[in-house]
């Protein structure tokens, strides 16, 4: 990336943080005065007159709060899932060693009895 083409992503980035911050400005000025009835399930009562700014500020802490809780339960279940996969992986490695081992065995026993088969015909050979 050019130097121009940095400064430009900068300014323009320092603009729109500018101009949206100055938007909430005027709605939260603009609205300080305003209310509103809300009725929120069992916390508060049907008719109970909530001033806009403060019904903006709770309802933008609670989004952000909603969307960590969805953040950290999507970073529990992938995790979750990897640690399946290893364990899945680690139990896979575990058998192909044990089938291993048990090949190995089998193969030395075959190796052993064609030593021994050759052994004995050689000896037998001998003696005629």
């Amino acid at each position: 990336m050019s130097l121009a083409f940095k400064k430009a992503k900068v300014y323009t980035k320092s603009v729109l943080f500018v101009a949206v911050a100055v938007a909430v400005a005027a709605i939260l000025i603009m609205n300080r005065g305003n209310t509103v009835s809300v009725w929120f399930f069992w916390l508060v009562e049907k008719d109970t007159q909530v001033n806009v700014v403060w019904l903006l500020l709770w309802t933008a802490v609670g989004s952000i709060i909603s969307w960590q809780v969805v953040l950290a339960t999507w970073s529990l279940i992938k995790e979750t899932r990897e640690l399946k996969q290893q364990e899945e992986l680690k139990e896979r490695e575990a058998s192909q060693k044990s089938r291993a081992k048990s090949l190995d065995d089998q193969e030395r026993r075959i190796d052993q009895k064609i030593a021994r088969s050759l052994g004995e015909e050689g000896g037998a050979g001998k003696d005629e």
